[in-house]
């Protein structure tokens, strides 16, 4: 009797546990099935902007270096040791003024022997002129008297006569005159005057040092004169041309009026690139300086302005149609800039996206963020 007791109690349990389980498995499947209802598709928000066509000024930007528009190397054509002190760099003269003296006591002395062979040839035939060339004795006493050791030999006199010519000549006066002649263009060569107004931008010696002939000293500048130096691509280069107006720019937002001066005429081949050389006039600039230029092109007409970051490809942009559909469209792109293109073949009021997203493919369902043009 107490085993069947026992019988139908663990059936009665093994009922009530089917029970339970089948229960809870319900209960488990209803939570998930409720929380697989609560999940539903999120359309993509993305940013639009809207085509309004226009005439549009082009803008080129470039970029370069600063260097200086006058600016020469300084050789000496003479050796001797340099005197002046005040070669050093950034000094400023004007035009004129003394840049370098060399040392040319040397060659000073050796003139001044020369001139004085040359005041004994002249004394020598002064007297054989009185006799036979009378009237040309004065003109000839005038040379001998203005002949000065420390000064530029005067004009020789004007000789019509061959036969005075043939006379002058056979005492060597023709000889020793153009020698001295020939050595004070030397002597000039120690004295380096300024060309035009400006500063000594670097020095290789110092003042005391010996120097020889064709030595490089120094380079000097013309300060408030420059040119940009930049690089142009062959489509930029169909835009722009010489006498065109430039805004130059620096890190600190300053801003320069500069013009186009001239225009390479030899491709880079390494860069496939022309040189542009852009003129400014300011003191405030040096050189070396780097600065960016926008060069004013010619008037797009009837263009929009695009991001060049959302070119698809070579010629193709998202536009959003209906509100809600991405297509890619073929766009007639007229010049690409740095951050923009200029685009001609968008009507006026089309949708286009105006952000950079990795995952967007045409037939993309998308909602168009407000407040966006």
């Amino acid at each position: 009797m107490l085993k069947q007791v026992k019988i139908r109690r663990s059936i009665v349990f093994g009922f009530i546990l089917i029970g339970v389980t089948i229960l809870v498995f319900k209960k488990i499947s209803t939570k998930a099935q409720k929380a697989e209802n609560k999940t539903s598709f999120q359309k993509l928000s993305v940013q639009a902007a809207q085509v309004k066509n226009s005439d549009q000024k082009l803008l080129i930007d470039l970029s370069g270096k600063l260097v200086a528009k006058n600016r020469i190397d300084i050789f000496t054509e003479v050796s001797g040791v340099l005197l002046s002190n005040n070669f050093r760099e950034g000094i400023r003269f004007k035009k004129g003024q003394v840049i370098a003296r060399i040392d040319n006591s040397e060659l000073r002395a050796t003139i001044k022997s020369q001139k004085s062979v040359l005041l004994n040839s002249v004394a020598q035939i002064l007297p054989d002129l009185a006799i036979d060339f009378p009237n040309e004795l004065e003109k000839w006493k005038r040379f001998h008297s203005a002949i000065d050791f420390d000064n530029s030999l005067p004009e020789l006199p004007e000789i019509s006569n061959e036969k005075i010519k043939m006379f002058v000549s056979s005492r060597n006066v023709f000889s020793n005159y153009f020698s001295i002649k020939a050595q004070e263009v030397r002597l000039a060569k120690h004295v380096i005057k300024a060309p035009f107004s400006g500063s000594l931008s670097s020095t290789d010696i110092n003042p005391g040092t010996l120097v020889r002939a064709g030595q490089r000293i120094g380079s000097y500048i013309q300060p408030n004169a420059f040119e940009l130096e930049a690089s142009v691509s062959l489509d930029d280069l169909k835009f722009i041309d010489v006498g065109r107006t430039v805004i130059l720019t620096s890190s600190d937002y300053d801003k320069w009026d500069g013009k186009v001066l001239r225009i390479n005429d030899q491709l880079d081949p390494s860069t496939q690139s022309v040189k542009v050389y852009v003129g400014v006039n300011d003191a405030t600039l040096k050189e070396g300086q780097y600065l960016t230029a926008i060069v004013e092109g010619i008037t797009l007409k009837n263009v929009v302005a695009i991001p060049r970051s959302l070119l698809v490809g070579n010629d193709e942009v998202y536009v959003i149609e209906n509100d809600s559909v991405l297509m890619r469209e073929k766009v007639n792109v007229v010049y690409k800039g740095t951050e923009f293109m200029y685009v001609m073949n968008l009507a006026d009021g089309t949708q286009y996206l105006n952000q950079v997203i990795s995952s967007v493919h045409e037939g993309m369902i998308v909602t168009v963020l407000k407040n966006q043009e």
